[in-house]
């Protein structure tokens, strides 16, 4: 899908790679890839790191890939099944896309992935779909920004301690 560049914003979704990196792949020293606010989903590596091979990922769900969501990578305030060796602020709840079936990867409103996000890695004000980057207060992890949060906290973490998210919890 991409090979050494920095994307923002985007989604990688049915790629294939003969070794690594279905969705995306870089080389550690020379061609390293960058991705923040991203969704890789369906991808496919015939060895392994079906979604991502040797780069930095930020505030990205790496989910739903095939042998592997990642190899190699650094993984910062990201969405994926299990967490990695290297980085900070990782989930592995599930993303709960709208459409995962027909590729609509919009969050639903639940999504652990809403208000999860950190700040710092935003480098563009909107999302794909052309929406305000931040609702709520803090970045959504991945491609799409959820526009009407009911909470202005990490639905991960309130759904971690069995709390609501429709705002009652925030005070």
């Amino acid at each position: 899908g991409a090979y050494g560049c920095t994307l923002n914003n985007c989604t990688l979704s049915s790629n294939w790679a003969a070794y690594y990196g279905g969705g995306a792949c870089g080389d550690d020293v020379y061609d390293p890839f960058l991705l923040n606010n991203c969704t890789l989903t369906g991808n496919l590596a015939a060895d392994t790191g079906g979604g991502a091979c040797q780069g930095t990922l930020n505030n990205c769900i790496v989910y739903y890939n095939t042998n592997g969501d990642y190899f190699n990578s650094s993984l910062n305030y990201c969405c994926t099944a299990q967490l990695p060796d290297t980085g900070i602020g990782n989930i592995t709840n599930a993303p709960l896309f709208v459409d995962l079936v027909n590729g609509d990867f919009h969050l639903q409103s639940n999504s652990p992935c809403i208000n999860s996000g950190n700040n710092s890695y935003v480098t563009l004000t909107n999302d794909l779909d052309g929406n305000p980057r931040i609702r709520g207060g803090t970045v959504d992890i991945g491609a799409y920004e959820y526009q009407t949060p009911t909470s202005v906290i990490s639905y991960a973490w309130l759904q971690q301690y069995g709390l609501t998210n429709n705002g009652s919890a925030d005070y």
